[in-house]
């Protein structure tokens, strides 16, 4: 992923995060475990 799609990703609500903008989310913990789970499950090739 570069960088553009990268701050694209974290600006667009994302079905696996419940419909929510990732970036709205890093602001708690909970939040920010969320998002690094799907990113890890992205990096493995899950389909998230």
């Amino acid at each position: 992923m570069d960088e553009e799609a990268a701050k694209t990703w974290l600006r667009q609500n994302n079905r696996s995060l419940g419909g929510e903008v990732p970036l709205s989310l890093l602001d708690t913990e909970v939040g920010y475990e969320l998002v690094l789970d799907t990113l890890g499950r992205i990096e493995h090739g899950v389909v998230s």
